[in-house]
């Protein structure tokens, strides 16, 4: 991990393992971390997150061949989020695509880059690409909160939440890549960077507000704004529209592998399931994977909890079935008498359906 010395240096001693790496379950305290992240600014090491580099003048046309969104159009600078898909329509993964002109970036789920660079090896066949894995060579600092525009100095931009920019930004001496692209409705910067300048980048951004976020609070963030992650809520289990990507699928842009599936199941309105954001009572006996019932029946499943309450309620995703995924809807959980959940929302981690 790009900043585990430094970690032990201020003697943080409570590590979790998230997606092969240790990572401090908590800084110095939950609750100021989660507000810091909603409130202001936070930085999180995420350089478990996957990065590959695309070069070769076929990179977004085959992408755009091959996903559920639009990218072929991407100028440098610009880029989107995507979906892998099976002929099926399941998904292998979200990717976030960022053109830099002579290179595409591919940003992949945690461990997925290799299954990213063998679906995309299976179906390069007089194109003209490239795939690298960058993901050892550098480091990946995640900047969240309101504020994150004012610590980078940067000009505020009205993104759509499925939509990404890059700019290479110079930040305490350091050089790094911004990439722009929102946590659900939340402000976020990746800044790439070299492993070798992570560690002094994490202390002047520190230095100057950003606060140190550990894995309980990203969580707690991730799940309270509705962001899918992943192997909980996102792998070959689970189609774009069940996910809640939909925002991330272009059904104007033509064929794609799994394209047929996909616009069949929103044509004739076939999704069984959906992605909720669901909320708990604070004292609530509530675990990933428990059975979501209406009047004694099985409708659904958690899939992630939020570790610590934040604002008096527990927060989760999971998926229900379509006919019960109305806001306000009670569902009782399996196995437990005095817990109950209330959905909030579908989770539409991208925004909704395109015009």
């Amino acid at each position: 991990m790009a900043l585990q010395e430094s970690e032990h240096q201020i003697g943080l001693t409570n590590f979790v393992e998230r997606h092969g790496f240790q990572l401090p379950a908590v800084y110095s305290d939950f609750a100021e971390e989660y507000t810091a992240a909603t409130t202001a600014v936070g930085i999180h090491d995420a350089t478990y997150m996957g990065r590959l580099k695309a070069t070769g003048e076929d990179g977004l046309d085959l992408l755009n061949r091959m996903s559920t969104n639009k990218v072929d159009h991407l100028d440098a600078g610009e880029g989107a989020v995507t979906v892998l898909t099976t002929d099926r329509g399941r998904i292998v993964d979200v990717l976030g695509v960022v053109n830099q002109g002579d290179h595409v970036i591919l940003l992949t789920s945690p461990g997925r880059q290799q299954a990213v660079t063998d679906w995309l090896d299976k179906y390069t066949i007089m194109e003209d690409l490239v795939i690298e894995d960058v993901s050892s060579d550098t480091a990946m600092l995640a900047l969240v909160g309101p504020n994150t525009v004012k610590l980078l100095g940067l000009d505020s931009t009205e993104l759509s939440q499925d939509s990404l920019t890059v700019q290479t930004v110079q930040v305490g001496g350091t050089e790094a890549l911004a990439v722009e692209q929102p946590l659900g409705t939340l402000s976020r910067y990746w800044l790439i960077v070299a492993q070798a300048a992570a560690a002094g980048l994490w202390q002047h951004l520190t230095g100057d507000g950003a606060v140190p976020l550990g894995a309980n609070a990203m969580d707690a963030v991730r799940i309270t704004f509705g962001v899918p992650e992943y192997g909980p809520e996102l792998g070959e289990p689970y189609n774009p529209l069940e996910a809640g990507l939909i925002g991330s699928v272009d059904f104007a842009k033509g064929c794609y592998i799994g394209q047929e599936v996909i616009a069949r199941l929103d044509s004739y309105k076939k999704v069984q399931k959906y992605l909720v954001s669901l909320s708990f009572d604070a004292d609530a006996d509530i675990s990933s994977g428990d059975e979501l019932l209406l009047d004694g029946q099985p409708v659904g499943m958690v899939t992630s909890v939020a570790p610590e309450p934040s604002g008096g309620a527990l927060r989760g995703l999971g998926y229900v079935k379509a006919a019960n995924t109305s806001p306000g809807v009670r569902l009782d959980v399996a196995g437990s008498e005095k817990s109950s959940v209330e959905i909030v929302a579908l989770a539409q981690p991208y925004g909704p359906p395109k015009d």
